[in-house]
């Protein structure tokens, strides 16, 4: 199985799983085979219903090509460095500016969303 497949494995309980270095101690984001860090292949998983972080950087959408994402624009998205480390695109449910703390959890669609 994957590194990616075993990362959706608890998309159902809508949780996030981010991976941890055994090695090295670094947290990753998207899944990965080997630890972005230290090329160790002792990566193990984390699972949180939700996980704090910052808003580094957002911007709305005006036009998608995306039929089930037509009825909902503009559509604010937000680049998000989780406290662990890794960086994320996420969906902005509020009015969170950059540097703000939100809270990243996966929506009912499976995709990230940070309010």
């Amino acid at each position: 199985m994957s590194a990616g497949a075993r990362g959706r494995m608890s998309a159902g309980a809508r949780m996030i799983r981010l991976q941890r270095c055994a090695a090295c101690g670094t947290a990753q984001y998207p899944p990965r085979a080997f630890c972005h860090h230290c090329l160790s292949d002792r990566i193990g998983w984390e699972e949180a219903d939700a996980l704090p972080g910052r808003v580094l950087a957002r911007t709305s959408l005006h036009h998608t090509h995306e039929p089930r994402f037509r009825a909902h624009l503009p559509i604010t998205l937000a680049l998000v460095r989780f406290d662990a480390g890794p960086v994320a695109v996420c969906f902005l449910t509020g009015t969170a500016a950059p540097g703000d703390a939100v809270r990243v959890r996966r929506n009912e669609d499976d995709l990230l969303e940070a309010a």
